[in-house]
């Protein structure tokens, strides 16, 4: 041991400051190389979790705008289809089966939202549901009349098929050169009896056919008031999906314009209701 330690003694401090230099440089490279392929890690984790960021955005923004333009047709067709109510047989159809498309896609367009739009899409739901509820009790006398015109229709078909099947015995007896008077009589009572059921039939079935031509004049005057209240609330939503895709919006130009489209709605509406009416 002493001998291990006068060995160590000898060496020169020149050696020594050698040796030193060469752990000390051994440790600095292997420090750097540890340095840098901690940043290294570090930048490719950061690069992975920004392009898992950016690949979920995406995804996001992919299914955003599918949801979404499916939302905004749908938002279309409920419109196209309140108007078309009065024409509805509410015997035959589900009146509330028209908005089924808007309120199921409102659904999704909700999940997959900015908690903002979901909340002004929610109150759109609800401003349409609310509407149909309206539009339902309004259409009850349009109901009524296009009952009236069917039972007319119905009795005036009767009776006019009656009118011909006389016609054509009153035919026959006049070409057989039958005299009897009775008979040719009773065809002829028949015959101006089945005529003025036809002609009063026909006659309610214009009344009926005029009284829902101007329940249907007010209705379309009505509904257009009630989508425009509907539609204010529809600006804001549409400014918000905008925004939630990444375009650009102005929502008071966008206003302003929406403004104007209705106000030309409005008065080419009114211009065909008064040709209706005095036509």
């Amino acid at each position: 041991m002493a001998y291990l330690v006068d060995l160590l003694l000898s060496i020169p401090d020149v050696v020594w400051s050698g040796v030193v230099a060469a752990v000390l440089t051994s440790v600095l490279t292997l420090s750097a190389v540890l340095i840098s392929n901690r940043s290294n890690t570090n930048r490719l984790r950061i690069q992975l979790e920004h392009d898992a960021a950016e690949k979920a955005k995406e995804r996001t923004a992919t299914l955003r705008r599918e949801v979404y333009l499916r939302a905004v047709e749908e938002l279309t067709k409920a419109n196209s289809y309140l108007a078309s109510l009065p024409q509805a047989d509410l015997q035959k159809t589900n009146a509330a089966e028209g908005l089924q498309g808007f309120f199921v896609a409102a659904a999704k367009l909700q999940l997959v939202a900015e908690p903002k739009t979901a909340l002004l899409v929610n109150q759109l739901v609800s401003a349409y549901a609310e509407l149909l509820l309206r539009l339902l009790a309004r259409i009850m006398p349009l109901q009524k009349a296009r009952t009236d015109i069917s039972i007319s229709d119905d009795l005036y078909n009767q009776a006019q098929g009656q009118v011909t099947r006389v016609l054509a015995e009153m035919a026959k007896f006049t070409e057989a050169a039958h005299v009897d008077n009775h008979v040719f009589g009773a065809l002829q009572r028949a015959f101006e009896s089945y005529q003025g059921q036809a002609q009063k039939y026909a006659t309610d079935r214009g009344v009926a056919w005029d009284e829902f031509n101007r329940l249907n004049i007010e209705f379309c005057r009505q509904l257009l008031t009630d989508l425009r209240v509907v539609g204010e609330l529809l600006i804001p939503v549409q400014v918000e999906i905008r925004r939630d895709l990444d375009l650009t919006s102005d929502l008071a130009a966008f206003r302003e314009q929406m403004q104007n489209q209705w106000n030309r709605m409005a008065d080419q509406l009114e211009t065909l209701l008064r040709v209706l009416e005095n036509g």
